[in-house]
């Protein structure tokens, strides 16, 4: 009887320290899951910033390449419209004198 008893408690006493082993790798699998959280945030924050940096950069030098082609397009207008004035004026101021003194 007494030997059964003693296994019984050796028996608890392996018991206690197997939870008390779960308890601390637990505690241990916690730790380092909120030390590896702060981490992976931290290089999802920085990759992001990266990532939306990246894409500033392309829409400012898509920005300058629109506005760059608007500028061209305007400069050529603007030339075409000094050139058909250069070419008409003479012919606009006879036209616009002839329907006011008629």
């Amino acid at each position: 009887m007494d030997d059964i008893i003693q296994k019984l408690i050796e028996f608890d006493r392996q018991c206690v320290e197997k939870v008390e082993l779960a308890k601390k790798k637990k505690a241990e699998a916690q730790s380092s899951m909120m030390s590896q959280k702060s981490t992976i945030y931290s290089e999802y924050i920085d990759s992001q910033q990266d990532q939306v940096e990246k894409h500033k950069q392309d829409l400012l030098n898509k920005n300058k390449e629109e506005a760059q082609l608007q500028e061209n397009e305007f400069h050529k207008s603007m030339k075409n419209m000094e050139d058909l004035f250069t070419q008409n004026k003479d012919k606009w101021v006879d036209e616009i004198f002839t329907r006011c003194t008629k």
